[in-house]
């Protein structure tokens, strides 16, 4: 009797970016024979060059993919134009709604700027919560302990000190609370 090993590799980074852990340790991981199930195919990118870049090495290096989720299946263990297309379409698909949500993102900043909202994600603090934090600190809090507290990390927490020191979060009142 064969037996499989599956092992599930994740990123936690989008899909644009070709340097991702997770990607890395399956790509090294992979063997010839072995076949890489991926829900869809903009999950390995959605940079066309890139991605089809990458399908071809698997090829040449004898692993296959298969997709799971695309309304064009994709399986490369069984090579032909029809799957050479629907890889093509969907990692053209992929870069098109990219370059659509980037668009989209640009275009709502620029509206909120225009209205004189914020933009970017929140704060993780508002204000009186890291005045608090920087007087805890100042009589003589650990700042591990502060950042625990807080439900924040070590790194959150002095990033937003340092907004603190420097005056430069403009925060509506709605999140003064």
């Amino acid at each position: 009797m064969l037996s499989q090993s599956a092992a599930i590799y994740v990123d936690k980074r989008t899909g644009a970016n070709m340097d991702r852990e997770g990607l890395r340790a399956l790509l090294g991981f992979a063997r010839p024979g072995d076949r890489i199930n991926v829900l869809t195919l903009d999950r390995l990118g959605r940079n066309m060059r890139e991605t089809l870049n990458l399908v071809h090495d698997l090829t040449e290096r004898g692993v296959f993919l298969r997709t799971l989720g695309d309304k064009l299946a994709v399986d490369t263990s069984e090579p032909g134009p029809g799957t050479d297309m629907a890889i093509a379409l969907l990692a053209m698909f992929a870069q098109m709604e990219r370059i659509y949500m980037l668009e989209r993102a640009a275009g709502a900043r620029a509206a909120k700027e225009a209205r004189g909202l914020p933009t970017g994600r929140p704060a993780k603090l508002n204000a009186t919560t890291r005045a608090g934090a920087a007087q805890r600190i100042k009589d003589g809090a650990i700042p591990e302990q502060v950042a625990a507290e807080l439900g924040v990390s070590r790194s959150t927490l002095y990033r937003e000190l340092r907004k603190y020191r420097e005056g430069t979060v403009a925060e509506p009142a709605s999140q003064e609370s």
